[in-house]
């Protein structure tokens, strides 16, 4: 059975956080290095299962830093990927 894709708009910032703290499976790693040099936001595809471990691998790194910039933009990704996870949807919120 074929897990749903969800397309997660990152950040290179956001991108830049999930290759440090995120430990990101190989294909995901490579979607993400892929536009590492891009300014822009870039659409990364990911299944379901790939979410929650990326989800799960930021927070235990959010849980074993010492405060931050880094820590507070790792909170606001996690956050934001959390809520992204039930509803499918992975776009960025345009003001």
């Amino acid at each position: 059975m074929e897990q749903e894709t969800i397309e997660i708009q990152l950040t290179p910032e956001e991108r830049s956080l999930l290759l440090g703290y995120g430990y990101p499976f190989e294909q995901i790693e490579h979607a993400l290095k892929a536009c590492e040099a891009s300014p822009d936001i870039a659409m990364i595809p990911l299944n379901c299962f790939e979410l929650e471990q990326l989800i799960g691998d930021a927070c235990r790194s959010i849980n074993h830093m010492d405060g931050g910039a880094s820590q507070d933009q790792l909170l606001d990704l996690c956050d934001r990927l959390e809520a992204a996870e039930p509803f499918g949807d992975g776009m960025l919120d345009v003001l």
